[in-house]
């Protein structure tokens, strides 16, 4: 049975410098589907949207964080939200698809506000309440949301000594403050409303660390979340860790697989 193939990547600050690292790692995913975070430099997209021969549509988040999808099947409607609260960006696409029972499928490429803290983690939260009306308005089904969330799912463990060793002091005082402890709130959320997160779907007891440090992995921050419909079509999910992930970007990319019908 032929499968659709769908990447998260954030490909950090943009990726200029590192454009033929990013490009051969795309390559090996081989994903029909890509969403690109921290995809601050348009031109660094289209390059990789043309080497790569796929569609493309690169939108701004509400700083100085942007956003992309690639796809090799037709981009035919897009939207960007990217007002508080859903912030940075939330970038909707519907694709175009030649399969039998899934015609269409409508994926939000998500980047929410980083930093670890608690009261980060509310705007999080806010952002993820957000989406979900932004969901519901547009109306779209089938639907995936992916990217990087900036925040931990429950259960998730969190390499915190290494994370503390590339640490400010005053990031380790405000650790000590909330105790090491992370709000866990967007994720599940989300959770809530009927979105299956496809990696610990497929992998319930792996770390599935896709956020490093000095190349080191800490945490599991880019997800793929999969609506009641694409869940059953959910075949595989991993997180792509190899030579050439590592030194392309801090981040890993996280590739899941549907089944659908010729």
């Amino acid at each position: 049975m032929p499968t659709l193939s769908i990447a998260t990547y954030n490909i950090e600050m943009g990726g200029i410098g590192r454009e033929d690292n990013l490009l051969a790692v795309l390559k090996q995913l081989n994903a029909d589907v890509v969403g690109l975070t921290e995809a601050d430099d348009e031109k660094v997209v289209a390059t990789l949207a043309h080497q790569l021969d796929m569609d493309y549509q690169w939108a701004r988040g509400s700083g100085d964080r942007h956003v992309a999808t690639l796809s090799r099947y037709p981009i035919r409607r897009w939207a960007i939200y990217n007002r508080h609260p859903l912030t940075q960006a939330a970038l909707s696409t519907t694709l175009e698809l030649p399969f039998r029972g899934l015609p269409e499928l409508t994926l939000y490429n998500t980047h929410f506000r980083p930093d670890p803290f608690w009261h980060f983690e509310i705007f999080r939260f806010l952002a993820a309440w957000k989406l979900r009306r932004v969901i519901k308005q547009e109306g779209h089904s089938p639907t995936i949301i992916f990217g990087d969330f900036n925040t931990y799912a429950r259960g998730d463990s969190v390499d915190l000594a290494t994370l503390l060793r590339y640490t400010s002091d005053l990031d380790k005082r405000r650790h000590a403050r909330q105790r090491y402890k992370f709000l866990r709130l967007s994720h599940a959320h989300l959770l809530r409303a009927g979105y299956t997160d496809c990696y610990r779907a497929v992998n319930p007891t792996e770390n599935g660390w896709t956020f490093t440090r000095h190349k080191t992995p800490i945490s599991r921050m880019d997800f793929v979340l999969a609506d009641a419909e694409m869940k059953t079509r959910l075949c595989a999910a991993m997180v792509v860790t190899d030579p050439l992930t590592v030194d392309a970007s801090d981040h890993f990319p996280v590739l899941t697989q549907f089944s659908v019908c010729a």
